[in-house]
């Protein structure tokens, strides 16, 4: 996985992840104002709540997709 912070400001940060096996990449955004979380991959399309974005609370581990967990893991690296 090819993963790379693309921005950051107070009220949000998103996170650009590329898949090294297919052609597939994600944005993964982080709302910090209401302490959210999502991606735009399909898996997570269904376990999104409908909060501000479509995010899910960063403590909702379960509705997770693997994007975020993997970002939730290397996040403080790349800061």
């Amino acid at each position: 996985m090819i993963i790379e912070k693309v921005s950051k400001n107070e009220e949000w940060e998103d996170y650009f992840i590329k898949s090294k096996s297919s052609n597939k990449h994600y944005i993964i955004t982080f709302d910090l104002l209401e302490d959210t979380v999502s991606c735009d991959c399909e898996d997570f399309k269904y376990r999104r709540e409908n909060l501000r974005f479509g995010g899910v609370k960063l403590s909702d581990k379960e509705n997770h997709c693997k994007h975020i967990k993997k970002i939730l893991e290397i996040r403080d690296k790349l800061k």
